[in-house]
């Protein structure tokens, strides 16, 4: 007779299980108990989750600095800012297939080496090209961190967690905006700048582009210490290897002894655990390497079905239009700050609004720089105002996890993106810094957590072997978004800059018309 064994936790319902029986991933992991593990686990991908928000923005503070070693204009700091986008477009592409062949951790991992080499070289760059180059795999690598993050986190956790442990993941993106200008504010000021030059030091916002490539760093150790999730695993017809996670998981969360875990074998996406093992160990390299190119064409050929295609779409142009005006706004307004600061000291305290301020930039930058004195450092109103433009994003941020609850992640994209789109609008509006700031600061606190929402939607409306592409698909999306966003803002801003002001707010409008053609939760397809 079979040993049959049954469990019940505290507002769960009660499995019942036979020890010799098969369990899908549902299953197993109610047995292995949501606790310690999840929190370590939300505390590591939170700190590639930060991580990737340092990377991403460094430039942000890099770009008024370097303008002094790199004689750069207005058009080529949207240039230096859209280099990194373009890599993001290769890095996403590669990091799916890696992702989806080779297992989330490994494509993590390596993106976040990618990057910090990268960051690494580029702070030693002497000149503008090698400094683009580097910037473009900086781009590279940590779009694979970036995108995959959310897959990763959301295949150790049951369907009924998932919602809140990925929406608390949104709040690491904002620390790291945070910690960002408060490294700035150390490095990049002008007493900083003054001290380095007394002592023929080594230029404080190269020290801060190598400072800012340590987190990737350290975000690798920590991924080092954790598997490859047992999702994936699982859609590889790794059963095994799958339950050795389980149970790891199990011992963590309740310290009992692995042999005490109580499934022994598992079942979802394969068909016979002994058969996949074998024949994954008797492969050789090409056939195995042809076997995955072969599963991955396979994949994008799914995804190219209804109604897998309509959700592409929508996420996909939704991602362009957010990332288009997001990302765009936040790395040029460390320099739009600035440039109110100039102008308010060259006259006398005048009020101004944005495109006004931006036309004195423009007179500035005719000049020849032998005529002029370059500045390389940055005010402290600047720094200011940039923290508190973060810390705007902290109460958004902590209830995204209760109104993705009561309203779904529909209705949250549908909403923060009409308001968002009309606070982008009312930048034209407004005549001084102080109401650009309050204007900023509703801005940013709306869009910084919509990626990771639509991210969220992505994983829900996908199964595992479409998540990834998925993922790097829509991420992919928005990154050309911001490529075009910048370059279209530094062409534009010292010349008719309200013109890329309404364009990016009509551009979150309509991603959030589009946004309502997402399904609610209760339509999605069955997770496997």
């Amino acid at each position: 007779m079979l040993k049959t064994l049954s469990f019940s936790f505290a507002h769960d319902q009660v499995f019942d299980i036979n020890k010799d029986e098969e369990a899908d991933f549902e299953t197993a992991i109610h047995h292995a108990r949501y606790g310690r593990f999840q929190r370590f686990l939300l505390g590591v991908c939170g700190l590639v989750y930060a991580t990737c928000a340092i990377s991403t923005t460094t430039l942000s503070f890099v770009l008024p600095s370097a303008e002094c070693d790199f004689h750069l204009s207005s058009s080529d700091k949207g240039k230096l800012s859209a280099t990194p986008l373009v890599g993001m477009i290769f890095g996403c592409c590669v990091w799916g297939l890696v992702a989806d062949s080779k297992g989330r951790r490994t494509a993590i991992m390596c993106s976040l080496l990618v990057d910090f080499l990268a960051g690494f070289i580029s702070a030693f760059a002497q000149t503008y090209p090698v400094f683009l180059i580097c910037r473009f795999f900086n781009g590279f690598g940590i779009i694979g961190a970036t995108s995959i993050i959310f897959s990763y986190l959301g295949e150790f956790l049951p369907n009924k967690k998932r919602d809140r442990v990925l929406g608390r993941l949104e709040l690491f993106w904002n620390v790291g905006m945070i910690i960002l200008p408060g490294i700035a504010w150390v490095l990049l000021n002008k007493n900083t700048f003054d001290t380095f030059a007394r002592l023929h030091f080594y230029n404080p916002w190269r020290i801060f582009v190598l400072i800012c490539c340590l987190p990737s760093l350290l975000s690798l150790v920590c991924l080092y210490f954790l598997p490859e999730t047992p999702k994936y695993l699982i859609s590889k017809k790794r059963y095994q290897n799958a339950i050795k996670v389980f149970q790891r998981v199990y011992r963590i969360n309740t310290r009992k002894p692995l042999n005490t875990f109580p499934i022994t074998s598992l079942s979802g996406e394969g068909n016979n655990n002994e058969k996949s093992f074998a024949n994954n160990s008797d492969s050789h390299y090409f056939e195995r390497w042809r076997e995955n190119l072969i599963s991955g064409l396979e994949d994008l050929k799914e995804l190219c079905t209804q109604p897998f295609l309509k959700y592409l779409s929508i996420t996909a142009i939704s991602d362009f239009g957010l990332m288009a005006s997001y990302y765009t706004l936040i790395m040029w307004f460390p320099e739009i700050f600035e440039r109110f600061n100039n102008f308010e000291s060259s006259h006398g305290g005048q009020k101004a609004g944005i495109c006004e301020v931006s036309q004195l930039g423009n007179y500035n930058e005719t000049l020849q720089y032998s005529q002029k004195l370059c500045e390389p450092s940055v005010n402290d109103r600047v720094f200011i105002e940039t923290i508190i433009i973060g810390l705007s994003c902290i109460p958004s941020s902590i209830s995204l996890s209760y109104f993705m609850a009561k309203l779904g992640k529909k209705y949250v994209l549908v909403i923060s993106l009409f308001l968002a789109g009309l606070s982008t609008l009312a930048l034209n509006w407004v005549s001084s810094s102080e109401e650009t700031l309050v204007l900023s600061a509703i801005f940013e606190a709306l869009t910084s957590i919509l990626e990771a929402v639509l991210f969220c939607v992505v994983v829900e409306l996908f199964p595992t072997n479409l998540r990834a592409p998925a993922l790097a698909i829509t991420a992919t999306a928005g990154r050309i978004g911001a490529i075009f966003g910048n370059i279209v803002f530094g062409t534009l801003i010292d010349i008719q800059c309200s013109v890329p002001i309404y364009l990016f707010g009509v551009l979150l409008v309509g991603s959030g018309i589009l946004t309502l053609g997402i399904p609610q939760s209760e339509d999605y397809f069955v997770l496997v």
